[in-house]
């Protein structure tokens, strides 16, 4: 699969998991996918940085009965609440539901 071919099948991978509808690339700044009340920015990549794999991986192991397994990514020096929270797309879609109702695009 080309680069190209592979960034647009995860924007169109997103999209049908979340009941979203893909953005076609037009060059204005919109979502790569927006679904509900969300807009998503999607980043594909070969590899992810592995300490971000094993904070993942300690998150979810930590996680008791009934939790979520999360990772707050924060910059010194920064205010708190521009940390960002990371949790996996499966985790994602049981906590947020079905999105929309219906899927609305690719």
């Amino acid at each position: 699969m080309t680069r190209t071919a592979a960034w647009k099948e995860h924007e169109r991978r997103t999209a049908r998991r979340l009941s979203g509808q893909r953005s076609p690339n037009t060059g204005k700044q919109t979502a790569d996918v927006t679904a509900g009340v969300w807009s998503i920015e999607c980043k594909s990549r070969k590899d992810l940085p592995a300490w971000l794999l094993d904070a993942m991986t300690q998150a979810r192991r930590n996680a008791g009965d009934g939790q979520t397994g999360i990772v707050v990514l924060h910059q010194v020096g920064q205010r708190s609440d521009k940390d960002i929270v990371c949790l996996t797309l499966a985790d994602f879609t049981a906590w947020a539901g079905g999105i929309n109702a219906e899927p609305t695009g690719e």
